[in-house]
């Protein structure tokens, strides 16, 4: 309950270790009022009071001492300054905290007659200190900075990152991440070409530690056996500051390398192209470019060895009566004249199965679009090619932006590898929000979720004791206040707590976390959300909810992410091989010959491998009888899985490359 003291000399007010003195009709109210333990942000948390003091000699000597207060000019004094200051009542402690000057009232310009001060105890003081901070600003989680690579997040998930106080979830942040399934299996995470890389992962970090670092940062300890259980070690919090991508000092990944170009309105050239020969792609319009990484308007800048992820949007016109193109997209790095070349699978299967359906080639205008990502191109400026190679025939011509057409695009989405290898800061990386998580919003958060208490220790200056409401609660005693209570006086009671309710609901709010989004679709609930129902006690009614300042977010590994563009991938060995569709070994041997890859890098084709179109071994070889070697040993093929067969003939014997 709450009581109100009417004897003014009942209590005691210590400042800097010095009584002041007091009015004697001055009331003080005092409350242990439960409800306000659970929110330090709620101003006054456990004591705040404004009172007026006299302006006697040992006052006046105390605040011209600690407050620079002058007779002559008292209209000037350190309003900011913060002293040490309790309260008791006849040695039974009631608040311990600071005081603070906020007013000096004079008579006739001369004396000075009163002093109104504030005086806060010591869980409203942290709850005010920490209240202007950002988690955005905790410099003490600097001591777990670290490199952004590969290596640190793996580690991260046997707990070896910083002893497991920093580990790497999978969440979904705004990237659509995409797994299994339908035409976009080639890019799924779970496939080389798809797979996430260094920027796609943000560290989580035990909640415990952010509770250190703000006691740390603003000068107070706590004791606390509940912070000291070791199933916290599994509490994390996920460092999403905001968007898509980590926060780097030196780089802003959001539209780092994105980039998009077509063809010059008007130009009114159609691009023929011919067969085997490397056509630049006369995309000189700049659609956007955030970062400047066309410079010149013509050649893209690459600053750091990566993959790409395009999106390559084609309008041609194929016509003729026999046979049908097999694309490459070429990445040409003009400063080191290195052509780094992409099959553009999806195109290539259309025109396989358009040539299966149909007797001829016809005269077809298409818009085909693709995702594309390359190999790791090595630093360089880059303009980009298109090439095609003959299928089951070359009675046929192919003709870029038909009619002028200039629906034709290329698209950079993503560089990425941009992320890898820089400087991780914790502290730039934490929960930002929309207007900013004050550190006060997460310790409110972490006594809601734990059903905590906070209250400064009566023996240790700046410390406070955390306890759960249980512990607290049994701890409990009965003090007998009547002595300091003027009978003759009202007397004001204040609730100790609400009614008790009915149901109880605890719980997160829901985030965007990709896990926690799968497990309320498969589980029909938030993932950590509890119920409680009183069914014991008839006074309880109505609801309360009690939901904290953090979204939900389950933390796990699944199975097949692991794998990164980044470092470490499995890449195929090149190959110079010669191949047709046809059942004449001549014309195998007389192709042009195309780099092809294989695991296994053997220098001249074996049976039982595959041949595959790109470096990192995702598309195989398919759509043809025959294959040849550079010593023009012809071996059949398998069309549909690009398996090579057994060995057939020699060109030595057809005639053709040997």
């Amino acid at each position: 309950m709450g009581v109100v003291s009417s004897q003014g000399l009942s209590y005691r007010l210590v400042a800097n270790g010095v009584q002041l003195d007091l009015f004697k009709d001055e009331e003080i109210k005092v409350s242990d009022n439960i409800t306000g333990l659970f929110d330090i942000g709620s101003l006054p948390a456990d004591f705040t009071r404004q009172i007026t003091l006299p302006g006697t000699k040992r006052n006046n000597a105390f605040f011209q001492h600690v407050y620079d207060i002058s007779v002559d000019s008292p209209f000037l004094f350190s309003t900011n300054q913060k002293v040490s200051a309790y309260f008791d009542f006849g040695g039974l402690y009631v608040s311990n905290g600071y005081l603070q000057l906020n007013k000096v009232n004079v008579i006739a310009n001369k004396f000075i007659d009163s002093y109104e001060v504030s005086v806060y105890g010591l869980l409203s003081s942290f709850a005010r200190d920490i209240n202007r901070v950002f988690l955005t600003e905790l410099s003490s989680l600097q001591q777990y900075n670290h490199t952004a690579s590969l290596d640190n997040i793996v580690d991260s998930w046997s707990g070896s990152l910083f002893n497991g106080d920093i580990v790497y979830p999978l969440a979904e942040y705004g990237q659509n991440l995409r797994f299994t399934g339908g035409p976009t299996t080639t890019f799924g995470m779970n496939t080389v070409s798809g797979s996430l890389t260094v920027q796609d992962f943000k560290p989580a970090i035990r909640v415990k530690k952010v509770w250190d670092a703000i006691f740390e940062e603003f000068g107070y300890t706590y004791s606390s056996s509940f912070m000291n259980e070791g199933w916290l070690d599994n509490v994390y919090m996920v460092a999403n500051t905001a968007l898509k991508y980590p926060e780097f000092e030196e780089v802003d990944l959001e539209s780092y390398g994105q980039i998009k170009i077509g063809p010059i309105s008007g130009s009114g050239t159609d691009v023929l192209l011919t067969a085997g020969v490397s056509q630049p792609l006369t995309l000189y319009n700049i659609i956007s470019d955030p970062q400047n990484f066309i410079p010149d308007g013509s050649n893209y800048s690459l600053l750091v060895s990566s993959s790409l992820d395009c999106v390559f949007n084609l309008e041609a016109r194929v016509s003729g009566t026999v046979g049908v193109p097999q694309f490459e997209l070429e990445f040409y790095n003009d400063t080191t004249s290195t052509t780094f070349a992409v099959p553009l699978t999806t195109f290539n299967t259309y025109f396989v199965e358009f040539d299966s359906l149909n007797t001829s080639t016809g005269n077809q205008v298409v818009t085909l679009q693709t995702q594309v990502v390359t190999p790791v191109l090595t630093p360089g400026n880059y303009n980009f090619k298109l090439k095609y190679s003959n299928y089951n025939g070359s009675s046929f011509t192919v003709t870029v932006a038909p009619d002028s057409k200039v629906g034709s695009y290329l698209q950079v989405k993503k560089v990425k590898q941009a992320g890898d290898y820089r400087v991780m800061d914790m502290t730039l990386n934490m929960p930002y929000g929309t207007q900013g998580i004050k550190c006060v919003d997460f310790i409110k958060g972490i006594q809601k979720k734990f059903n905590l208490i906070m209250y400064p220790s009566k023996t240790k200056l700046n410390e406070f004791i955390v306890e759960s409401f249980n512990d607290w609660y049994k701890q409990g005693e009965v003090k007998n206040f009547n002595k300091y209570i003027n009978l003759n006086e009202k007397i004001e009671v204040i609730p100790a707590n609400n009614l008790a309710v009915n149901k109880l609901e605890f719980g997160d709010k829901l985030d965007n976390d990709y896990i926690a989004q799968q497990f309320s679709k498969l589980e029909n609930r938030q993932f950590g959300k509890t119920y409680y129902t009183d069914t014991n006690n008839f006074f309880s009614q109505g609801e309360f909810k009690v939901e904290t300042t953090f979204g939900v977010g389950p933390l796990k590994y699944v199975d097949g992410t692991g794998v990164s563009g980044s470092a470490g991938l499995p890449t195929g060995s090149a190959i110079q091989v010669a191949y047709s569709s046809t059942s004449n070994y001549f014309d195998v041997c007389s192709n042009q010959e195309y780099t092809k890859y294989s695991a296994n890098g053997f220098t001249f084709l074996e049976t039982g491998d595959t041949l595959y179109n790109d470096l990192y071994l995702q598309s195989p070889l398919t759509g043809y009888k025959y294959v040849a070697d550079t010593a023009g040993e012809i071996y059949n093929i398998n069309q549909y899985t690009g398996v090579v067969g057994g060995y057939a003939d020699n060109c030595s014997n057809q005639g053709g490359p040997s």
